[in-house]
């Protein structure tokens, strides 16, 4: 018997986190661009982002077979002149960004490996001024081996971004611990063990 899915968060009712959603106000737009493969993620962050944030929105697309609704969306967004979060050489520090006009955010919801095929799909993504920072702190999210000790998930990058330019540190807490809550509820189900042997002091990828 399949289990019963909370319609608005995506995940199984036993583990909604609508409840514990706080709504934040943001000036500055967030585009969420998500590999359809994260959107099945059971530990996906973009959705906390898209439901917590008033002024987001969340395009789920495969890099490798886009739909034309799709497409067509991301496409869109290019003639509001947005920017782009995302490390790189190229890449500016985002200190730099709160002294220009506010413009959309675009970040990719991917592996580090598969958000390269969203800039060769869209290649005008590539082109945009592009943002991004030297983490200071370790992410806090647990369930998967990151690249290197400076990679976020999706929803502290926002976070971290949003804080920067627009609220005060601390002010966004809320979206990163309904991110804490989700992550507790899937050690638990997985158990301590297999939480220690898989994902404990492991190292990067």
């Amino acid at each position: 018997m399949a289990r019963l899915s909370c319609k608005t968060c995506q995940r199984p009712v036993s583990v909604c986190f609508c409840s514990r959603v706080v709504r934040q106000q943001n000036r500055w737009p967030v585009h969420i661009i998500q590999d359809r493969q994260e959107s099945s993620h059971a530990l996906g962050t973009a959705r906390i982002a898209a439901l917590s944030l008033s002024n987001c929105s969340l395009i789920s697309v495969d890099p490798d077979k886009p739909s034309t609704d799709s497409f067509d969306t991301i496409q869109a967004l290019r003639a509001a002149q947005p920017v782009l979060i995302y490390p790189g050489e190229q890449a500016q520090d985002l200190t730099n960004l709160s002294e220009q006009p506010v413009s959309p955010l675009i970040f990719i919801d991917a592996s580090w490996r598969r958000s390269r095929k969203f800039l060769h799909l869209f290649s005008w993504l590539a082109e945009l001024p592009r943002y991004s920072w030297q983490a200071t702190m370790p992410s806090r999210y647990r369930i998967r081996r990151q690249p290197g000790p400076d990679a976020l998930s999706t929803l502290e990058a926002i976070v971290h971004t949003l804080e920067t330019l627009e609220h005060p540190a601390g002010k966004l807490n809320s979206m990163l611990e309904t991110m804490d809550w989700v992550m507790d509820q899937q050690i638990r189900y997985m158990g301590a063990d297999v939480y220690q042997s898989n994902y404990q002091n492991k190292g990067y990828k």
